[in-house]
């Protein structure tokens, strides 16, 4: 596939994780400079849309997808779409229960050596899945897509790539290509039929260093923050789905 949507459906913000540089706004504009149509702010276990933001990204000329990266039985899934609170999407059974037609669920780097990635949960629960994610860290000669990409050709199931940005190196770096028409539901249902294609390359061994490193000193530096202030900080505003 040689046209398309440009698109990236995994990356984080401010909103949800202070040592993250740029707020969502921010996010979108730098998205749109670079010709990305369609964006997803995939925050871990916190919705980051809401109609104004929606408005802001459309005026950009990006269509955002309400998005969530949710924590289930201690595993990382993306749901996008999705129209019911995140503490109800916290087990298996929650998803199976209050997943819709709509919705779009996708397994985030599933096969990479963290706890908190699907591994052997994916072929348990691959009934749930509308596709698999292709990350964009990877070397030449060290690659956990590779199990990704076997299993998703074996079942049937796209591969969408994303920069899973927690810091600007990321970003850009793998992205995908959607044959759909600019609206919210249009992405969904061409990426379930298949109508996407990857765009990446591999990173080198300094650069997978560097983002390790760079992300390690943000979160650092946050946590030592937190330790250091006086008193609880003050509530943060969370943005709510739609």
């Amino acid at each position: 596939m040689n046209v398309g949507l440009r698109a990236d459906l995994h990356i984080h913000t401010r909103e949800a994780e202070p040592f993250i540089a740029y707020n969502a706004r921010q996010a979108i504009a730098r998205a749109a400079e670079e010709g990305y149509r369609v964006l997803s702010i995939s925050n871990h276990d916190t919705v980051t849309f809401n109609d104004d933001l929606a408005a802001f990204a459309r005026d950009q000329g990006i269509v955002l997808i309400p998005g969530v990266e949710v924590t289930v039985e201690g595993r990382h899934v993306l749901v996008y779409n999705a129209d019911v609170e995140v503490d109800k999407l916290k087990t298996f059974a929650g998803l199976k229960r209050y997943r819709t037609p709509d919705w779009l669920v996708v397994a985030p780097h599933p096969f990479f050596p963290a706890s908190y990635c699907l591994r052997e949960k994916l072929w348990q629960e691959i009934e749930l899945f509308d596709a698999i994610e292709f990350s964009h860290f990877y070397t030449p000669h060290v690659d956990f897509n590779r199990a990704a990409v076997k299993l998703a050709h074996a079942v049937g199931l796209p591969l969408i790539g994303t920069s899973d940005s927690h810091i600007d190196a990321q970003f850009g770096t793998t992205f995908s290509l959607i044959d759909a028409a600019p609206t919210v539901d249009a992405v969904v249902s061409g990426i379930k039929a298949g109508h996407v294609s990857v765009v990446s390359r591999p990173l080198s061994l300094a650069r997978c260093a560097s983002i390790l490193a760079q992300h390690a000193l943000g979160a650092g530096r946050e946590r030592a923050r937190s330790w250091l202030r006086p008193t609880p900080p003050a509530p943060q505003t969370i943005l709510t789905p739609r």
